[in-house]
């Protein structure tokens, strides 16, 4: 009896971690690690903001905030992608994101070739002004 009860409170607080942790989107490390093959020159940013505007902006909002005209109608409110945390996250984490999708994103895998996720990555890092406490970007990310 007592190790039945044992057993029932460690899978009961299995189960609360679990869902306390259920809202963490979290890149795998190896996907973290990638490297932003293309320079957040003038020309890839351009090319990102269209990409960002033609796929990104009904639900993120012209300025990232999740505000976009479609927001109001998912359960789940878009990530704030002016919020400067996004500096905290590799441009490798980022890509991963996009790349795989959470719902309600869709993955953009097939979608978005890896040059325009790239690009795309490189505009998003112009919505969120750069922490003052940051001098450098995160390793991986772009500068």
């Amino acid at each position: 009896m007592k190790r039945n009860r044992k057993l029932v409170i460690v899978l009961l607080s299995c189960a609360i971690f679990g869902v306390a942790f259920a809202d963490e989107w979290k890149a795998p490390s190896r996907a973290a690690k990638r490297k932003n093959p293309i320079a957040a020159d003038d020309k890839s940013v351009a090319d990102g903001k269209a990409v960002y505007t033609k796929e990104c902006l009904s639900c993120h909002g012209a300025t990232g905030k999740g505000d976009g005209p479609a927001a109001k109608d998912l359960a789940t409110k878009p990530g704030d992608l002016s919020n400067p945390k996004v500096w905290n996250e590799t441009d490798g984490e980022l890509f991963w994101k996009v790349t795989e999708g959470k719902k309600p994103m869709p993955t953009f895998a097939k979608l978005l070739n890896d040059d325009q996720r790239w690009n795309a990555i490189n505009f998003i890092r112009t919505l969120a002004p750069r922490p003052a406490n940051s001098s450098t970007a995160p390793e991986g990310a772009s500068k």
